[in-house]
């Protein structure tokens, strides 16, 4: 884990920890406060960035007020423990998240940097980035394949699983058309450049991928936001419940009395 995935690791334990001492009455709850204050502060700071950088209201923003409200409202052990577990859930999400940018980055990394060019007859090797729509690259067994383009010769079978998901091997030959990312798993194929480092069929799935990471869709952030809320609107229902409950207890005396006296009185 990064520096970053320690800190918050080290925050949660910490704002638990309080917690507890203070449900087990061994500190004030002034130090309470301080282990909230804690646990808020990272999510407090990443709702106000997005809200000045991004001019959006995320979760992080209804979970602020929402503890805030618990503390305010005396619920302040309860209000810390479901932060905590806010917390939690937070951190698991960003260890995915980190989990799938690695898993990006090694497919970035698994595309071919050079390329081998047939030039006047000859073989060349040059990086990927100087060849061009039209060039002839020549591609050997268990190299990947570095462009987009159409097989101009030779055969070979083709593993397509970085496209397709597929890892059976596909027979290919002139006029079937490849993509890079590709691995050549038998033969030698010429391929004809169509498209060429961010323009091929990989690259895009890539950015696809990065976009779909970077931007969650609007049903998603609204199950999380009702996600967050919904601890908070069930302690404050059930204080409401109790508040009834109380009032029943003290108004049944008073109404007993009072039939009491309409009683006497037809009496």
């Amino acid at each position: 884990m990064t520096r970053e995935r320690w800190i918050e690791v080290g925050r949660i334990v910490l704002t638990g920890a309080l917690a507890l001492l203070y449900w087990q009455q061994k500190v004030p709850v002034e130090v309470l406060w301080v282990a909230v204050a804690i646990g808020l502060y990272p999510l407090l700071k990443t709702g106000v960035l997005d809200l000045i950088h991004e001019h959006k209201i995320g979760t992080e923003i209804f979970v602020t007020i929402a503890t805030l409200i618990a503390v305010l409202g005396g619920e302040t052990v309860a209000g810390a423990v479901l932060m905590v577990i806010i917390l939690i859930a937070k951190f698991i999400a960003d260890l995915n998240t980190d989990r799938a940018h690695a898993s990006i980055k090694a497919l970035i990394g698994a595309v071919p940097q050079v390329a081998l060019l047939r030039i006047d007859g000859g073989e060349r090797s040059v990086p990927v980035e100087q060849v061009r729509a039209g060039d002839v690259v020549l591609v050997r067994t268990g190299e990947e394949i570095p462009v987009d383009g159409r097989i101009e010769g030779g055969q070979g079978s083709v593993n397509e699983a970085s496209i397709t998901g597929e890892s059976l091997p596909r027979d290919k030959q002139a006029g079937d058309e490849v993509f890079a990312g590709m691995v050549l798993e038998s033969g030698a194929l010429d391929v004809r450049t169509e498209r060429v480092g961010a323009d091929t069929t990989f690259s895009r799935i890539i950015g696809l991928v990065e976009e779909a990471e970077a931007h969650q869709a609007p049903v998603q952030n609204t199950e999380e936001v009702l996600a967050a809320l919904s601890p908070y609107r069930t302690i404050h229902i059930n204080r409401f419940g109790a508040y009834l409950m109380d009032l029943e207890l003290a108004v049944e005396p008073m109404s007993n009395r009072i039939r009491f006296g309409f009683k006497k009185k037809a009496a």
